[in-house]
């Protein structure tokens, strides 16, 4: 009983960071686009690649403390849960796929001094970013509405 609980509070811990880390980093790309001209990006761009590397790191963190939970036979797999886990691994791909991609986009658009080329790169971001929280509500829907 003991184990199931930490591994209950380890997955809620990790879904509430993941969580946190994804509504943070979007906007800390458009703080450092925003003042690109006027200061070097450095502080906020590194909290945005710091934001994306806890959102990845602590969505596997959900999954594999999801995935533990459910091997010790305690909860019944339901289809809600199975369509949850996929949501999550869609959205972890679309971060990986688009995301880091983008993010790699603005930062070297930056580096190089081209604005134009980093705001291109960060006009992608909140389509990304709001398919992404989308994927974490249905995920997170899937796991708790009793299906």
């Amino acid at each position: 009983m003991t184990l199931q609980l930490v591994l209950r509070f380890l997955h809620v811990l990790a879904a509430a960071v993941w969580i946190g880390s994804a509504l943070f980093w979007p906007g800390a790309v458009r703080r450092a686009v925003a003042a690109a001209p006027a200061q070097p990006p450095s502080p906020a761009l590194a909290l945005a690649r710091s934001g994306l590397a806890l959102d990845l790191a602590f969505g596997l963190a959900t999954i594999a403390t999801g995935l533990l939970y459910l091997a010790m036979g305690e909860v019944p797999i339901r289809h809600g849960i199975e369509a949850g886990m996929l949501f999550a691994l869609l959205r972890l791909a679309l971060l990986s796929a688009l995301a880091r991609p983008a993010l790699r986009g603005v930062t070297e658009g930056l580096a190089a001094g081209d604005l134009e080329l980093a705001r291109a790169a960060s006009r992608k971001l909140p389509a990304y970013a709001g398919a992404a929280h989308l994927l974490w509500l249905l995920a997170l829907i899937g796991m708790v509405w009793p299906v």
